[in-house]
């Protein structure tokens, strides 16, 4: 009898426990990331007695969860991917709004800027034209400037949520860790090996939420000895050892963070290894879309300033002076390494737009050449000297290399720096060079048909270019005599040397060309002349008003709208690329965290069930004791 009431006493203990186990799943029914437990229960050891083997009732052999390692795997793989994804189209589409705004981006304020360039062709005489050309063409700068500021704002913003992220990492994993370190004491201070369910759902918990900050791989060697990596295996965890990143300001430019990994003895920079979760989409949008978007935008800035400057150079203002550059803006930057050991200096400047890229450069000493390598992998190399000249995609790099020790790097950026320092560089209207700073005319006197061309412009710099030169046709009218010296047909003809004529006569000095065409009668004569006083003359700024049409960029291909409509299209690209990869993540996300709830979610239907199992079970268990109770009183009233 004894016997029969211990089984009993198990079994009452039994499903006690069995009914505590039902109702914390019911209690937790809506807490997130809970997995549903259950009691496994077993026989207790048999006693030997009479030649026979007698059960010992029942017991719990342990609380165990509803878990699946490859389900619960997959939701922190797709989460990781869904995080990275969401992050880089939420900022991708930031950018994109920036750029292809209808009203706040660069297209409008160009096309009023040509619009009023081409007005003063109109009437290149108008102080009113003039003005308006000026206000737009400042108007348009400050579009440029307005633009890089929202930028800035965007990238400054992103460091900000960079230092945020790599701090929330290293915090779930010191909670992992100290969940890990539970576990282990839990182990120590009892005879079980059995770990706590609620522990090790909150665990999965923090990994998942972790999978959401960063790309993660998980390996469970023991349930309490689980690791960590990231990158291209770094360990963030071992068991109870945690490691810690941190955002630390790059050697190479101080502006950008990078991810620097403070392992066991090793510490360096994992920016380029980090691809998922939050913080590999913001090192993705930084890298792929926001840096390059800047650059293409200071590419149009530079071009446009080029061009026009080189335009305006040709032309004469209403003061009677040759035109000056009507744009400025800051020098592309050359940024040292913080690490330097070296006293070199590099100064860079824009002398090709139409082979200047969007990249940014490497710069590298290695005891004997500068090495220069692009984003996009094309590299040039030059010997170190005093100075040094270096000429490639565009770019004259100057290298002081006095003191230049191997190992020594800069960074160069193009065209980043034109943004916020496009501006006019003239002070007066007046200074607009609508002009050609030549005339010519015929005598009215002559007796011949010949015509003399406008004129052109070939070489603003020579010093001849705006002292008269006169043609004089001889007798017969077969040659002609300048009192300059000139080429023709590419043959030289000294000053006052007889020159054959023809048709269509193009005659080439002191900087300018003109076209002779018609029968010319003997005596005839032409001039070409400093064209001072020319208020009405159009011809330099029609020139100006057609750089919006002709190829600037890649070899001459693409104009200021097209280049621009290129960065707003590749912006966009990436913006749908990123939000079709969203949805595509999203969905296998939803599709992953279903398969694992219906393993590991609590089902109120069976609890239910096993509520009243439990329950009758118990309630049996307690029908023997008072069998039991009922048999003792018996046999002492039998006694009596």
């Amino acid at each position: 009898m004894p016997d029969m009431l211990n089984t009993a006493i198990s079994g009452l203990l039994t499903y006690q426990r069995s009914l505590s186990t039902v109702s914390h799943n019911i209690a937790n029914v809506n807490t997130p990331g809970y997995s549903r437990q259950q009691t496994e229960l077993g026989t207790n050891a048999p006693s030997f007695f009479g030649g026979q083997f007698f059960g010992n009732g029942v017991g719990v052999q342990s609380i165990s969860r509803a878990y699946d390692q490859f389900l619960t795997s997959e939701v922190r793989d797709t989460n990781s991917s869904f995080a990275r994804a969401n992050r880089y189209g939420e900022l991708s589409a930031y950018i994109d709004d920036i750029l292809a705004d209808p009203q706040g981006g660069i297209t409008p304020v160009l096309h009023d800027f040509f619009e009023s360039v081409q007005d003063l062709a109109d009437d290149p005489a108008s102080s009113t034209a003039r003005y308006a050309m000026f206000n737009t063409a400042s108007g348009l700068a400050g579009r440029f400037d307005s633009i890089n500021n929202r930028l800035q704002e965007l990238e400054q913003n992103t460091a900000v949520e960079l230092r945020s992220l790599v701090d929330d990492i290293n915090g779930l994993v010191a909670g992992i860790r100290d969940i890990n370190f539970a576990l282990h004491e839990s182990n120590a201070s009892g005879p079980t090996t059995q770990q706590s369910a609620d522990l090790l759902d909150r665990r999965d918990a923090l990994l998942t939420e972790l999978s959401g900050k960063i790309d993660i791989t998980v390996i469970d060697e023991q349930e309490n000895h689980l690791s960590i990596f990231i990158g291209n295996g770094q360990t963030m965890l071992s068991g109870t050892e945690a490691f810690s990143l941190s955002a630390i300001p790059d050697a190479s430019d101080p502006r950008e963070d990078v991810i620097i990994y403070n392992g066991l003895i090793t510490v360096y920079d994992i920016s380029s290894s980090l691809t998922g979760g939050e913080l590999g989409g913001l090192l993705d949008f930084r890298a792929n879309v926001l840096e390059p978007a800047r650059n293409a935008l200071g590419r149009t800035a530079i071009g446009l300033a080029e061009t026009f400057n080189a335009q305006m150079r040709d032309g004469m203002d209403l003061n009677g002076n040759l035109g000056q550059d009507f744009f400025s803006y800051s020098p592309p930057q050359s940024i040292p390494n913080s690490n330097n050991t070296g006293t070199a200096t590099v100064s860079t400047l824009v002398t090709d737009v139409a082979t200047l890229t969007t990249d940014n450069y490497d710069l590298s000493f290695d005891g004997v050449n500068w090495n220069l390598t692009s984003d996009s992998g094309t590299t040039a190399s030059v010997a170190n000297g005093t100075p040094a000249t270096l000429v490639f995609e565009g770019l004259t790099l100057t290298i002081n290399g006095a003191g230049a020790v191997a190992g020594d790097r800069f960074v160069i950026k193009p065209t980043a720096s034109a943004l916020n320092t496009l501006q006019v560089a003239i002070s007066d209207p007046s200074q607009i060079a609508a002009a050609i700073p030549i005339r010519s005319n015929g005598s009215l006197s002559n007796l011949g048909s010949v015509e003399i061309s406008a004129g052109t412009v070939t070489d603003v710099t020579d010093p001849n270019l705006l002292n008269p030169a006169t043609f004089t046709f001889d007798n017969p009218a077969t040659t002609l005599r300048a009192d300059v010296d000139v080429v023709v047909a590419g043959v030289a003809y000294a000053a006052g040397a007889a020159i054959p004529y023809g048709n269509n006569m193009v005659i080439d000095a002191n900087g300018w060309q003109v076209t002779l065409n018609g029968q010319p009668q003997a005596g005839d004569v032409y001039t070409v002349e400093s064209n001072v006083g020319g208020s009405g003359d159009n011809r330099n700024a029609l020139n100006l008003a057609n750089l919006q049409n002709i190829g600037v960029f890649d070899g001459g291909i693409a104009s200021y709208q097209q280049d621009y409509a290129a960065l707003v299209g590749f912006v966009g690209s990436q913006t749908f690329t990123a939000n079709l990869e969203r949805e595509s993540q999203e969905s296998l996300l939803y599709q992953a965290i279903d398969r694992k709830s219906s393993k590991a979610s609590v089902n109120l239907d069976e609890e239910a069930a096993d509520l009243v199992r439990f329950q009758q079970a118990y309630q049996a268990s307690a029908q023997i004791i008072k069998t039991v109770q009922v048999m003792f009183e018996t046999l002492l009233n039998s006694t009596r």
